[in-house]
């Protein structure tokens, strides 16, 4: 973690020494009276572990030039993102934009703060990744506090990408520097960048092309569907968020919001919805397991068609009917057509374990051909009420990536006939941890880490998940490019409740 700095009360030591002293060595004196008044702290949350001045050696400090010195020869101000507020303890953090270095500042009730419309507002108004001018005295304690004038700020972006190792940034399609010091936080935690999802709303601050700050507004939890076996192979609709294949073990993950999950079998006789509220950072399972697809009951029916020969058509398929045809419960057309008659079609219902049909086309006999004559069931009544079971099920539980569709990056690839050639084939992504965590891509199971998956270009979001810890998920953009990429994430935190789920 980066070191934390304290502003101290060194640089009144050497305040009181001559004008002419000050005048003549002014820039030298400010530069050393800083270095003495920073001191490190090891966290970013608490000043507990802070090291005095004095034991440790003097650091790179904000450059000031020797005519600012000697107008504010006991001031310091700096630009930088608020990280951190303590009430209790009435100290803040900021993260200086121009040198990366973190500050730890007092504040009082007498602390001039100020919103970027000059309107005195309060503490409780300041907000966590925005940037501000901050003034303090020889002390450390803050002058005054304004949300600075050079600062912009856009909230509510969805999509927001960043790529740390080329220190670029796009937001809307417009490509900014990212700086290397930036902060990125969901509510008061400091986070990894990879942790935000492309489906996150985030607020972002910068200065001048520069984002200096991403902030999560609304972020994502988890979503695990269980009771699916007569499912699989089907469709799972979250909103309007996704649609995905259903399959067994699928831990999705899921924009914070309440949402009707809709579930169908792959021929969609059968289909179920509930109502989910996802919040973030939280796992959720909805069970399906009340939903179970209905035996296939069929009657056997015997046609007795005039004239013989005629070809006998049964739901679009030609059927023979020496014998008697097996048949679902429920509605079904069949068609007969021969020479020198018209076609003949009815639609009827199967009710029963066993019925005749009788068909007598000569009624209809015309030496026109092309015309159909068209009869209502008048054999059997009944009403469409069967339920098909689901004609086979996904037997793909998921060891390899690439389940979802993934967007191809074309950035330096090879070129074939126009099109872009996958240069990832045969190549594989090594996730190495945390050990012994579930591992999902892309919302699919692939085994337990560390794990091997298929190579594959775009966005792979790998998502973490343990009996007693939290559920974590990263967004990782896999290069279309040879050779073999690994990867090993930080272990899961501690649990957090299970949110409730509310079912239709």
């Amino acid at each position: 973690m980066k070191p934390i700095y304290i502003i101290k009360e060194y640089m009144g030591k050497f305040i009181n020494r001559s004008k002419e002293a000050c005048r003549m060595a002014g820039a030298i004196i400010l530069a050393v009276v800083m270095s003495f008044s920073l001191i490190a702290c090891s966290s970013g949350k608490s000043s507990s572990n802070i090291t005095k001045g004095g034991d440790i050696l003097p650091i790179a400090s904000k450059a000031v030039d020797s005519s600012e010195a000697a107008a504010n020869p006991d001031e310091i101000s700096i630009t930088g993102v608020l990280t951190y507020i303590d009430g209790t303890s009435q100290k803040m953090h900021y993260m200086d934009v121009q040198s990366g270095n973190e500050y730890e500042v007092s504040y009082s009730g007498g602390t001039d703060i100020k919103s970027k419309y000059d309107s005195v507002i309060t503490t409780a108004r300041l907000s966590l990744g925005t940037i501000y001018d901050v003034t303090c005295n020889r002390d450390g304690w803050a002058k005054s506090i304004h949300e600075s004038d050079k600062a912009w700020k856009i909230s509510q972006i969805t999509g927001f990408s960043a790529d740390e190792r080329e220190r670029t940034a796009t937001i809307s399609s417009k490509t900014y520097k990212y700086a290397r010091s930036a902060v990125v936080m969901s509510g008061s935690e400091r986070i990894q960048l990879s942790e935000i999802m492309k489906q996150d709303a985030v607020t972002v601050c910068g200065i001048d092309s520069t984002v200096y700050s991403v902030s999560v507004d609304k972020g994502h939890g988890y979503l695990k569907l269980t009771g699916v076996d007569d499912f699989l192979g089907g469709y799972v609709d979250i909103g309007t968020q996704m649609v995905c294949v259903v399959e067994k073990d699928m831990l999705l993950t899921v924009p914070e919001g309440e949402y009707k999950v809709q579930i169908q079998n792959t021929n969609r006789s059968m289909s179920a919805s509930k109502t989910v509220k996802i919040e973030k950072d939280t796992d959720v399972t909805l069970d399906f397991s009340e939903y179970r697809t209905q035996a296939t009951q069929n009657g056997l029916v015997e046609f007795s068609v005039t004239p013989a020969g005629a070809v006998m058509y049964i739901d679009g398929t030609q059927v023979s009917y020496e014998q008697p045809i097996s048949l679902e419960y429920g509605k079904h057309t069949v068609v007969l057509r021969s020479n020198n008659y018209m076609a003949y079609e009815e639609v009827f219902y199967v009710t029963q374990s066993y019925e005749k049909k009788i068909i007598d086309m000569t009624i209809s006999k015309s030496s026109q051909s092309g015309q159909t004559a068209t009869k209502s069931s008048q054999t059997s009544v009944g009403s469409n009420n069967r339920s098909t079971a689901a004609s086979g099920k996904s037997g793909q539980t998921g060891t390899t990536s690439g389940k979802s569709p993934t967007t191809a990056s074309t950035s330096g690839n090879a070129i074939v006939n126009g099109t872009v050639k996958d240069l990832t084939e045969g190549y594989y992504v090594s996730i190495k941890g945390p050990q012994g965590a579930a591992v999902y891509v892309n919302n699919y199971y692939v085994g337990i880490a560390p794990v091997t998956v298929d190579k594959k270009a775009g966005t792979m979001v790998m998502t973490f998940t343990m009996v007693g810890k939290q559920t974590k998920s990263y967004s990782v953009e896999i290069a279309n490019s040879t050779g073999d990429v690994s990867y090993e994430f930080p272990a899961l935190p501690d649990s957090q409740p299970v949110s409730s789920v509310a079912v239709d």
